[in-house]
């Protein structure tokens, strides 16, 4: 890198309060992977299962972690730096925030990755089928969105797979959940404060654990795999259903539900069916809330 655009990356590590790549721990022939979204909940997950086996260079919107780098999606000329400065073989985008901003931020991405050979793993959403819930969804559907979350999703997708075709691996996700994560904390915030918790029967879903998203990513970066997957459970559950049994697991005090009727058949199920995903990496329903439990014991 040319010294003055060397001194411009320190910079702007510097002013987002940046570590320094020696805190990574030995790195020696491993491949480096820039986690975008480090801090989230599934980029905690993805770190976790990926740490012993590559050069984790974590990456977030808001704060700085350990050893990585302040990234907002407002800044995509900050990202062209760091991926100067990383060289990554490997970026995995689980980013948040304004969906225009993501849209420039995954475009100046894909622009960079595509002259340098490097693969992106890019978490999705099931809401990319929000527009048609007559059925769940495998790999090989259309995507058919309705919510502003679910097209951006649908056209972010299709972008990056133009731009980048066989170096692209895309994550299509349920809700994500591990026994303190965000929708567990509601739960108990709820069940302490006596506020109705909203909640929908009549639909249908399946649903991820942290843990094997990450477990997930491991297998299919190791074995190189590349397209869409749905990471999930190999079985559904009515969502009201599905939070009074995490509440039972966890042993939280139910909340009052303020329960929405769906009025119809809906499924919000994105169903795994990739044959290359071995059966271990395949969970269900019961064995998520056997985790969730575990987890707190």
């Amino acid at each position: 890198m040319p010294l003055p655009r060397f001194l411009s990356a320190l910079q702007s590590a510097a002013a987002c309060g940046m570590i320094g790549e020696n805190m990574r721990g030995d790195t020696k022939m491993k491949e480096k992977v820039l986690l975008l979204g480090a801090n989230g909940l599934v980029g905690r997950a993805v770190a976790a299962a990926l740490r012993e086996d590559y050069q984790i260079i974590p990456a977030a919107g808001h704060g700085t972690p350990e050893g990585g780098y302040c990234l907002p999606v407002e800044a995509p000329g900050r990202l062209a730096e760091v991926l100067e400065r990383e060289a990554p073989e490997i970026v995995i985008s689980s980013v948040r925030g304004d969906f225009g901003q993501q849209m420039a931020f995954h475009e100046a991405l894909a622009e960079r990755l595509a002259g340098s050979g490097a693969r992106l793993l890019y978490v999705s959403t099931a809401n990319v089928f929000d527009g048609d819930l007559s059925r769940p969804r495998r790999e090989v559907d259309e995507p058919t969105p309705e919510s502003e979350y679910g097209v951006f999703k649908r056209d972010c997708e299709a972008m990056l797979e133009e731009r980048l075709g066989e170096r692209l691996s895309v994550f299509r996700l349920p809700s994500v959940w591990s026994e303190d994560c965000p929708r567990v904390r509601m739960l108990e915030r709820h069940s302490r404060s006596g506020e109705p918790h909203h909640t929908w029967r009549g639909d249908t879903v399946n649903v991820a654990l942290a843990r094997q998203v990450g477990d997930w990513a491991r297998y299919v970066l190791g074995h190189g795999l590349r397209g869409i997957f749905h990471v999930g459970t190999t079985d559904m559950a009515d969502y009201f259903a599905f939070e009074k049994m995490v509440c039972e697991a966890l042993g939280i005090p139910e909340p009052v539900f303020e329960i929405e009727e769906v009025g119809w058949e809906a499924y919000q199920a994105v169903l795994p069916g990739r044959e290359e995903i071995p059966g271990e990496l395949q969970m269900t329903v019961a064995q998520v809330l056997e985790s969730l439990r575990d987890g707190r014991r």
